[in-house]
């Protein structure tokens, strides 16, 4: 049994302890969310939100002079994201700032309306009244006023003038201003995000309801959302602010499930916003620092749990909610995941098909080239796609200039139809090209019936690209295949595809086409 000294000893050290804990509570957020909800488990996702929201905290704080007053939080389901961002943070908003405005918004009133019944009652906890509250070492101690408990808006008793209001998409906001506003969940379905009519009201209604409800200098707005499609609400802002620096400029918190593999990442901060005018974010790195194929919560949901999950529902389900990596339900064509091989075997004989630009004077069209190749196990390798945005003259100046850099044994294609007959008669009349090996190529079918066997081998796991910093473009323009704005990746690859088959089939070698001199693995189509 303690002695009464050793008892009072350990109660102040107990009561220090508490203090301490107070204290941290008061001044950071996880905390507060470790003191006021012990039963929340933070994990390093949860913690990387946390410094987010401080951050949106500061900028409200500091009258956006500081901090983060524009937040996308791009996160899978069931991670503990509502309970996070639109209850814990809330509730900490009000103790640090008790005259704030919030703004709880989702795709229905209740839904917004137990939200904020959640914050309600937190502010009213005893774990809450210990930081904040009458237990609290405080002048003015947060309490709420019971006079306005209404779990759609209510506000804090006393002095203070904060309040919480609860929205539903399209219903129009009170008269009064939110310092922070946040729609959580704004999207109830994988039905509304396909409809273009729905995407379109939900931005009226960001414009007219919630935009337009900014509190002064200092309001910050946070979007919690699964990347249900390209076209989605978040996806109209990320273009926004890529297209016109006037627009609010988002920072971005995405957090797939599974890790990206390193090709897949946003190669600079360039093509970072040539995806964003697409809608969408793709990180230079992981935010949390993982390795590829590395998951969010491994103890919640294992790399074998997502496994199950992902073989249970679509790819474009996967890719959205999951991976916050949204396809295009119309641009099914090809399969998200592409297979990468860091070396094509030697020995193979490969065949260069050129997209040549529409026509020989604008510059406005595409030139694109891939290099294919085919082993005796059928598999197809793609190797150093190129593209560029030039006339006729420069391109062919370019075409000659790879020529003399690339092996003498790589054929080349061009098609032979209209304005692309000249260019071939062009290259070869060219004297720099007199050693390469130009077949002419009349494409056959439409460009959905060309990339048919290209969709084939994919799914059978038999084509494989070549790693290099090309495969970032060639994924997007396979996504949104064949409705994206160039198809000039893929029908490179198809036209390439033709030359195997039609050199296969020849009966024999007509003169001024290179063999090679190695033995070549080679199978048909």
């Amino acid at each position: 049994m303690l002695s009464h000294s050793q008892s009072e000893q350990y109660t102040q050290q107990d009561a220090r302890r508490e203090l301490a804990r107070r204290g941290f509570a008061k001044q950071n957020l996880v905390p507060f969310i470790e003191y006021l909800a012990p039963w929340y488990t933070v994990k390093p996702v949860h913690k990387l939100i946390a410094e987010k929201l401080e951050q949106v905290e500061l900028y409200i704080r500091t009258w956006g002079k500081e901090g983060v007053g524009r937040l996308i939080i791009e996160v899978q389901p069931r991670i503990g994201k509502t309970e996070e961002v639109s209850k814990f943070f809330p509730a900490w908003m009000l103790g640090r700032m008790p005259d704030i405005s919030i703004v709880l918004a989702s795709h229905t009133l209740p839904l917004a309306s137990d939200n904020s019944k959640d914050v309600r009652d937190y502010v009213s906890s005893q774990e809450y009244q210990n930081i904040f509250g009458d237990r609290a070492i405080t002048d003015e101690p947060v309490h709420i006023d019971p006079e306005g408990r209404s779990v759609k808006a209510w506000r804090l008793g006393g002095k203070h003038r904060g309040r919480v209001t609860a929205a539903g998409v399209g219903t129009a906001l009170p008269g009064r201003g939110g310092d922070l506003i946040i729609l959580d969940d704004i999207i109830k379905s994988r039905d509304d995000a396909n409809n273009k009519d729905y995407r379109d009201s939900l931005e009226r209604w960001y414009g007219t309801s919630v935009s337009s409800r900014k509190e002064g200098g200092r309001a910050a707005i946070i979007i919690v959302i699964y990347r249900y499609h390209l076209d989605d609400l978040t996806g109209r802002m990320l273009k926004k602010m890529v297209n016109n620096p006037l627009a609010d400029q988002w920072e971005v918190l995405s957090l797939p499930s599974v890790a990206l593999e390193k090709e897949q990442y946003a190669k600079n901060e360039e093509d970072q916003r040539k995806k964003m005018r697409q809608g969408l974010f793709v990180n230079l790195k992981d935010p949390l620092g993982r390795e590829p194929g590395e998951v969010l919560w491994p103890e919640k949901f294992s790399p074998k749990d997502l496994e199950r999950e992902k073989a249970n529902i679509t790819q474009v389900e996967w890719a959205s909610l999951w991976q916050q990596q949204p396809i295009p339900v119309e641009g099914k064509f090809f399969k998200p995941s592409w297979e990468y091989v860091d070396f094509a075997p030697d020995s193979l004989l490969w065949f260069r098909y050129w997209d040549l630009a529409a026509s020989i004077k604008k510059d406005s069209d595409r030139t694109a080239s891939a290099a294919v190749a085919m082993d005796f196990k059928g598999n197809l390798y793609i190797k150093d796609m190129i593209a560029w945005t030039a006339t006729w003259p420069e391109s062919q100046e370019r075409i000659a200039a790879l020529s003399k850099e690339e092996p003498a044994n790589v054929i080349y294609g061009v098609e032979q139809v209209a304005f692309q007959l000249a260019a071939f008669q062009d290259l070869m009349a060219d004297k720099r090209m007199v050693t390469r090996a130009i077949l002419p190529i009349i494409p056959e079918g439409n460009k959905e019936t060309r990339a048919y066997p290209l969709q084939t081998r994919q799914e059978l796991g038999q084509v494989f690209l070549v790693r290099g910093p090309w495969t970032i473009e060639f994924e997007d323009a396979a996504v949104v295949f064949p409705h994206g704005e160039h198809d000039d990746e893929i029908d490179t690859i198809t036209g390439g595809m033709q030359m195997i088959r039609e050199w296969v089939e020849l009966e024999g070698v007509e003169e001024g086409v290179l063999v090679h001199d190695e033995p070549v693995n080679i199978s048909p189509l």
